[in-house]
Protein backbone atom coordinates (compact mmCIF):
# COMPACT_ATOMS: atom_id res chain seq x y z
CA UNK A 1 0.00 0.00 0.00
CA UNK A 2 1.23 3.10 -0.86
CA UNK A 3 1.77 5.30 1.98
CA UNK A 4 0.55 9.07 1.68
CA UNK A 5 3.17 11.38 0.34
CA UNK A 6 3.63 14.81 1.77
CA UNK A 7 3.10 17.71 -0.73
CA UNK A 8 6.43 19.37 -1.92
CA UNK A 9 6.49 23.25 -1.79
CA UNK A 10 7.32 25.28 -4.45
CA UNK A 11 6.46 22.63 -7.28
CA UNK A 12 6.23 24.66 -10.17
CA UNK A 13 4.53 23.40 -13.73
CA UNK A 14 5.14 25.46 -17.06
CA UNK A 15 2.32 27.83 -15.89
CA UNK A 16 4.00 28.57 -12.67
CA UNK A 17 7.09 29.29 -13.85
CA UNK A 18 5.79 31.44 -16.42
CA UNK A 19 4.12 33.56 -13.43
CA UNK A 20 7.30 33.48 -11.15
CA UNK A 21 9.09 34.87 -14.52
CA UNK A 22 6.07 37.45 -14.60
CA UNK A 23 6.20 38.23 -10.78
CA UNK A 24 9.96 39.44 -11.06
CA UNK A 25 9.81 41.38 -13.69
CA UNK A 26 7.20 43.71 -12.40
CA UNK A 27 8.80 43.55 -8.52
CA UNK A 28 11.73 44.86 -10.23
CA UNK A 29 9.92 47.59 -12.30
CA UNK A 30 8.28 48.38 -8.87
CA UNK A 31 11.67 48.78 -7.49
CA UNK A 32 13.11 50.95 -9.82
CA UNK A 33 9.77 53.08 -9.68
CA UNK A 34 9.93 53.40 -6.11
CA UNK A 35 13.66 54.37 -6.29
CA UNK A 36 13.11 57.09 -8.63
CA UNK A 37 10.28 58.59 -6.85
CA UNK A 38 13.08 58.18 -3.56
CA UNK A 39 15.75 60.01 -6.02
CA UNK A 40 13.26 62.67 -6.89
CA UNK A 41 12.15 63.33 -3.05
CA UNK A 42 16.59 63.73 -2.68
CA UNK A 43 17.18 65.72 -5.46
CA UNK A 44 14.27 68.17 -4.33
CA UNK A 45 15.32 68.26 -0.63
CA UNK A 46 19.33 68.90 -1.54
CA UNK A 47 18.48 71.14 -4.34
CA UNK A 48 16.87 73.31 -1.76
CA UNK A 49 19.88 72.86 0.90
CA UNK A 50 22.78 72.83 -1.20
CA UNK A 51 23.01 72.69 -5.38
CA UNK A 52 23.65 68.88 -6.85
CA UNK A 53 26.38 68.33 -9.39
CA UNK A 54 25.63 65.92 -12.53
CA UNK A 55 27.77 63.80 -11.79
CA UNK A 56 26.85 63.15 -8.58
CA UNK A 57 23.50 62.93 -9.47
CA UNK A 58 24.32 60.25 -12.02
CA UNK A 59 26.71 58.30 -9.68
CA UNK A 60 23.62 57.88 -7.23
CA UNK A 61 21.24 57.49 -9.98
CA UNK A 62 23.65 54.16 -10.87
CA UNK A 63 24.05 53.60 -7.53
CA UNK A 64 20.53 52.76 -7.13
CA UNK A 65 20.01 50.95 -10.49
CA UNK A 66 23.04 48.23 -9.80
CA UNK A 67 21.18 47.89 -6.46
CA UNK A 68 17.73 47.17 -7.54
CA UNK A 69 19.42 44.72 -10.22
CA UNK A 70 21.25 43.15 -7.49
CA UNK A 71 18.52 42.58 -5.18
CA UNK A 72 16.65 41.06 -8.26
CA UNK A 73 19.37 38.85 -8.79
CA UNK A 74 19.84 37.58 -5.38
CA UNK A 75 16.05 36.78 -5.35
CA UNK A 76 16.02 34.85 -8.73
CA UNK A 77 19.28 33.25 -7.73
CA UNK A 78 17.38 32.04 -4.26
CA UNK A 79 14.34 31.04 -5.69
CA UNK A 80 16.68 28.83 -8.52
CA UNK A 81 18.15 26.96 -5.56
CA UNK A 82 14.94 26.27 -3.64
CA UNK A 83 13.64 25.13 -7.15
CA UNK A 84 16.75 23.49 -7.74
CA UNK A 85 16.31 21.44 -4.48
CA UNK A 86 12.76 20.92 -4.75
CA UNK A 87 13.05 19.79 -8.19
CA UNK A 88 15.54 17.01 -7.29
CA UNK A 89 13.44 16.23 -4.18
CA UNK A 90 10.75 15.45 -6.43
CA UNK A 91 12.39 13.59 -9.09
CA UNK A 92 14.23 11.35 -6.02
CA UNK A 93 11.02 10.16 -4.42
CA UNK A 94 9.45 9.66 -7.66
CA UNK A 95 12.10 7.51 -8.91
CA UNK A 96 12.11 5.92 -5.37
CA UNK A 97 8.50 5.22 -5.78
CA UNK A 98 8.88 3.89 -9.19
CA UNK A 99 11.84 1.47 -8.47
CA UNK A 100 9.33 0.27 -5.33
CA UNK A 101 6.45 -0.48 -7.56
CA UNK A 102 8.55 -2.60 -10.01
CA UNK A 103 10.42 -4.56 -7.55
CA UNK A 104 6.91 -5.09 -5.46
CA UNK A 105 5.21 -6.03 -9.46
CA UNK A 106 8.56 -8.62 -9.90
CA UNK A 107 8.83 -9.56 -6.53
CA UNK A 108 4.68 -10.47 -7.11
CA UNK A 109 5.08 -12.14 -10.50
CA UNK A 110 8.07 -14.29 -9.62
CA UNK A 111 6.22 -15.65 -6.51
CA UNK A 112 3.42 -16.50 -8.83
CA UNK A 113 5.31 -18.13 -11.22
CA UNK A 114 7.39 -20.00 -8.72
CA UNK A 115 4.27 -20.76 -6.75
CA UNK A 116 3.05 -22.80 -10.25
CA UNK A 117 6.01 -24.11 -11.21
CA UNK A 118 5.84 -25.74 -7.89
CA UNK A 119 2.50 -27.11 -8.42
CA UNK A 120 3.53 -28.87 -11.77
CA UNK A 121 6.70 -30.48 -9.89
CA UNK A 122 4.41 -31.93 -6.94
CA UNK A 123 2.39 -33.94 -9.46
CA UNK A 124 6.19 -35.42 -10.75
CA UNK A 125 8.74 -35.43 -7.58
CA UNK A 126 7.78 -37.17 -4.17
CA UNK A 127 10.94 -35.78 -2.50
CA UNK A 128 11.08 -32.52 -1.00
CA UNK A 129 12.52 -29.75 -2.49
CA UNK A 130 13.67 -30.38 -5.35
CA UNK A 131 12.86 -26.88 -7.35
CA UNK A 132 14.74 -25.51 -4.54
CA UNK A 133 18.07 -27.73 -4.99
CA UNK A 134 18.57 -26.90 -8.44
CA UNK A 135 18.25 -23.30 -7.93
CA UNK A 136 21.00 -23.57 -5.03
CA UNK A 137 23.18 -26.02 -7.22
CA UNK A 138 22.54 -23.35 -10.65
CA UNK A 139 23.60 -20.52 -8.40
CA UNK A 140 26.53 -22.26 -7.33
CA UNK A 141 27.94 -23.57 -11.22
CA UNK A 142 27.35 -19.58 -12.38
CA UNK A 143 29.05 -18.24 -9.28
CA UNK A 144 31.90 -20.60 -10.57
CA UNK A 145 32.03 -19.89 -14.19
CA UNK A 146 30.96 -16.33 -14.24
CA UNK A 147 34.19 -14.84 -13.83
CA UNK A 148 34.58 -16.06 -18.14
CA UNK A 149 31.63 -15.59 -18.84
CA UNK A 150 30.79 -10.91 -19.60
CA UNK A 151 26.72 -11.57 -19.31
CA UNK A 152 27.10 -13.67 -15.74
CA UNK A 153 26.79 -10.80 -12.89
CA UNK A 154 24.29 -10.52 -9.88
CA UNK A 155 21.48 -10.24 -11.28
CA UNK A 156 21.77 -12.91 -14.07
CA UNK A 157 22.77 -15.41 -11.37
CA UNK A 158 19.54 -14.68 -9.27
CA UNK A 159 17.49 -14.86 -12.50
CA UNK A 160 18.81 -18.79 -12.91
CA UNK A 161 18.16 -19.52 -9.12
CA UNK A 162 14.45 -18.06 -9.94
CA UNK A 163 14.01 -19.67 -13.56
CA UNK A 164 15.95 -22.64 -13.14
CA UNK A 165 12.14 -23.99 -11.35
CA UNK A 166 10.55 -23.66 -14.89
CA UNK A 167 12.50 -26.29 -16.39
CA UNK A 168 9.64 -29.10 -16.30
CA UNK A 169 6.75 -26.58 -16.00
CA UNK A 170 5.39 -28.42 -19.15
CA UNK A 171 4.80 -31.76 -17.40
CA UNK A 172 1.44 -30.38 -16.38
CA UNK A 173 0.38 -31.25 -19.27
CA UNK A 174 1.42 -35.08 -19.65
CA UNK A 175 -0.91 -37.36 -18.93
CA UNK A 176 -0.52 -39.12 -15.41
CA UNK A 177 -0.63 -42.59 -16.74
CA UNK A 178 2.90 -41.65 -18.65
CA UNK A 179 4.41 -38.81 -16.09
CA UNK A 180 3.84 -41.53 -13.15
CA UNK A 181 4.49 -44.64 -14.48
CA UNK A 182 7.05 -46.30 -12.22
CA UNK A 183 8.32 -48.73 -14.88
CA UNK A 184 10.35 -48.26 -18.18
CA UNK A 185 8.17 -46.05 -20.96
CA UNK A 186 7.81 -47.18 -24.18
CA UNK A 187 9.13 -45.50 -27.22
CA UNK A 188 5.80 -43.92 -27.97
CA UNK A 189 5.27 -43.21 -24.63
CA UNK A 190 8.72 -41.63 -24.32
CA UNK A 191 7.90 -38.95 -27.55
CA UNK A 192 4.57 -38.03 -25.51
CA UNK A 193 6.91 -37.36 -22.36
CA UNK A 194 9.32 -35.21 -24.50
CA UNK A 195 7.24 -32.86 -25.40
CA UNK A 196 7.27 -31.73 -21.75
CA UNK A 197 9.94 -29.23 -22.85
CA UNK A 198 7.63 -27.60 -26.05
CA UNK A 199 4.64 -27.45 -23.78
CA UNK A 200 6.62 -25.43 -21.29
CA UNK A 201 8.35 -23.19 -23.56
CA UNK A 202 5.10 -22.54 -25.23
CA UNK A 203 3.06 -21.72 -21.77
CA UNK A 204 6.08 -19.28 -20.82
CA UNK A 205 5.95 -17.59 -24.69
CA UNK A 206 1.92 -17.24 -23.73
CA UNK A 207 2.84 -15.45 -20.73
CA UNK A 208 5.34 -13.48 -22.05
CA UNK A 209 3.17 -12.38 -25.34
CA UNK A 210 1.18 -10.33 -22.53
CA UNK A 211 3.89 -8.97 -20.35
CA UNK A 212 5.93 -8.09 -23.15
CA UNK A 213 9.95 -8.44 -22.91
CA UNK A 214 11.03 -9.82 -19.90
CA UNK A 215 14.05 -11.13 -19.24
CA UNK A 216 13.52 -14.05 -16.54
CA UNK A 217 10.74 -15.12 -18.53
CA UNK A 218 13.17 -15.25 -21.53
CA UNK A 219 15.48 -17.27 -19.77
CA UNK A 220 13.12 -19.40 -18.29
CA UNK A 221 11.83 -20.73 -21.82
CA UNK A 222 15.72 -21.28 -22.91
CA UNK A 223 16.06 -23.43 -19.65
CA UNK A 224 12.71 -25.13 -20.36
CA UNK A 225 12.81 -25.75 -24.03
CA UNK A 226 16.52 -26.66 -23.90
CA UNK A 227 17.68 -28.12 -20.60
CA UNK A 228 17.71 -31.99 -21.73
CA UNK A 229 19.83 -31.17 -25.17
CA UNK A 230 23.30 -32.87 -24.67
CA UNK A 231 26.46 -31.51 -25.65
CA UNK A 232 27.46 -33.97 -28.32
CA UNK A 233 23.84 -33.34 -29.88
CA UNK A 234 22.17 -36.44 -28.68
CA UNK A 235 19.33 -34.85 -26.58
CA UNK A 236 16.01 -33.07 -27.58
CA UNK A 237 13.51 -31.54 -28.83
CA UNK A 238 16.36 -30.05 -31.54
CA UNK A 239 19.66 -32.24 -31.04
CA UNK A 240 21.31 -28.83 -30.38
CA UNK A 241 24.99 -29.10 -30.32
CA UNK A 242 27.43 -27.11 -27.94
CA UNK A 243 26.91 -23.71 -27.95
CA UNK A 244 23.77 -24.05 -29.89
CA UNK A 245 22.79 -24.36 -26.08
CA UNK A 246 21.73 -21.60 -24.27
CA UNK A 247 24.30 -21.37 -20.92
CA UNK A 248 21.05 -21.08 -18.29
CA UNK A 249 20.27 -24.17 -20.16
CA UNK A 250 23.52 -26.06 -19.54
CA UNK A 251 23.70 -25.32 -15.91
CA UNK A 252 20.34 -26.46 -15.17
CA UNK A 253 20.86 -29.38 -17.51
CA UNK A 254 23.78 -30.99 -15.05
CA UNK A 255 22.15 -29.25 -11.93
CA UNK A 256 18.84 -31.55 -12.70
CA UNK A 257 20.92 -34.21 -13.73
CA UNK A 258 22.14 -34.17 -10.13
CA UNK A 259 19.16 -34.17 -8.38
CA UNK A 260 17.55 -36.60 -10.23
CA UNK A 261 20.28 -39.09 -9.62
CA UNK A 262 20.79 -38.63 -6.03
CA UNK A 263 16.98 -38.44 -4.87
CA UNK A 264 15.07 -41.98 -4.08
CA UNK A 265 12.18 -42.41 -5.98
CA UNK A 266 9.36 -44.78 -5.65
CA UNK A 267 11.15 -46.89 -8.99
CA UNK A 268 14.60 -46.46 -7.73
CA UNK A 269 17.02 -45.46 -4.82
CA UNK A 270 19.68 -42.96 -4.42
CA UNK A 271 22.84 -42.69 -6.05
CA UNK A 272 25.37 -41.51 -3.70
CA UNK A 273 27.53 -38.38 -4.29
CA UNK A 274 30.28 -40.36 -5.02
CA UNK A 275 28.89 -42.65 -7.63
CA UNK A 276 27.00 -39.49 -9.38
CA UNK A 277 30.21 -37.21 -9.42
CA UNK A 278 31.70 -40.49 -11.64
CA UNK A 279 28.79 -40.39 -13.42
CA UNK A 280 28.90 -36.93 -14.52
CA UNK A 281 32.89 -37.18 -15.08
CA UNK A 282 31.77 -40.54 -17.80
CA UNK A 283 29.35 -37.75 -19.35
CA UNK A 284 31.76 -34.88 -19.83
CA UNK A 285 31.89 -33.71 -23.23
CA UNK A 286 28.51 -36.12 -24.43
CA UNK A 287 26.08 -34.82 -21.94
CA UNK A 288 27.38 -32.50 -20.31
CA UNK A 289 28.96 -28.90 -21.33
CA UNK A 290 33.08 -29.58 -20.37
CA UNK A 291 33.27 -26.54 -18.60
CA UNK A 292 30.30 -26.62 -16.56
CA UNK A 293 31.26 -30.31 -15.58
CA UNK A 294 34.45 -28.71 -14.00
CA UNK A 295 32.79 -26.10 -12.38
CA UNK A 296 30.85 -28.98 -10.89
CA UNK A 297 34.16 -31.10 -9.82
CA UNK A 298 35.48 -28.06 -8.75
CA UNK A 299 32.47 -27.56 -6.29
CA UNK A 300 31.87 -30.90 -4.87
CA UNK A 301 31.56 -30.15 -1.49
CA UNK A 302 28.97 -27.36 -1.99
CA UNK A 303 26.91 -29.61 -4.12
CA UNK A 304 26.75 -32.80 -1.59
CA UNK A 305 26.36 -29.84 1.26
CA UNK A 306 23.13 -28.39 -0.47
CA UNK A 307 21.97 -32.45 -1.03
CA UNK A 308 22.49 -33.55 2.27
CA UNK A 309 20.86 -30.59 3.95
CA UNK A 310 17.91 -29.76 1.89
CA UNK A 311 16.25 -33.06 1.60
CA UNK A 312 13.21 -32.61 4.00
CA UNK A 313 9.51 -32.09 2.90
CA UNK A 314 8.96 -29.29 5.06
CA UNK A 315 12.20 -27.16 4.17
CA UNK A 316 11.07 -23.56 3.93
CA UNK A 317 11.12 -23.10 0.34
CA UNK A 318 10.98 -19.06 0.30
CA UNK A 319 13.97 -19.15 2.27
CA UNK A 320 15.60 -20.67 0.00
CA UNK A 321 14.78 -19.22 -3.00
CA UNK A 322 15.76 -15.72 -1.52
CA UNK A 323 11.69 -14.92 -1.06
CA UNK A 324 10.89 -14.67 2.72
CA UNK A 325 11.77 -11.34 2.75
CA UNK A 326 9.75 -10.67 -0.29
CA UNK A 327 6.62 -12.98 0.49
CA UNK A 328 6.73 -10.85 3.93
CA UNK A 329 6.36 -7.62 2.76
CA UNK A 330 3.61 -9.09 0.25
CA UNK A 331 1.50 -10.24 2.98
CA UNK A 332 1.45 -7.24 4.88
CA UNK A 333 0.93 -4.67 1.94
CA UNK A 334 -1.76 -7.17 1.20
CA UNK A 335 -3.20 -7.14 4.91
CA UNK A 336 -2.71 -2.86 4.85
CA UNK A 337 -4.84 -2.92 1.48
CA UNK A 338 -7.57 -4.99 3.33
CA UNK A 339 -7.74 -2.92 6.74
CA UNK A 340 -7.95 0.33 4.85
CA UNK A 341 -11.02 -1.06 2.46
CA UNK A 342 -12.50 -2.30 5.65
CA UNK A 343 -12.46 0.83 7.49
Amino acid sequence: MSTPKKKLEWQFRPRDRKSFVLGILIFQAAVLVAAEFIVDAWLRHEFVLSPVSADRLFLFRMTIAFGVFMLTGLVLYLASRRYKDTLEQANEELSNEVGRQVRAGLAKRNALIFGLAKLADYRDTDTGAHLERIGLYARVLADAIGPHHEEINAKWIDRIVLASSLHDIGKVGIPDSILLKPGRLTPEEREIMEKHTLIGADTLLAIRSKIGADEFIDMGVEIALQHHEKWDGTGYPFGLTGGEISLAARIVALADFYDAVTSKRVYKEAMSHEQTSNLIQSLRGSHFDPEIADAFFANEREFNAIREHNQQDDVNTLKIMGLEEIARRFIDEQASVRYTQAA
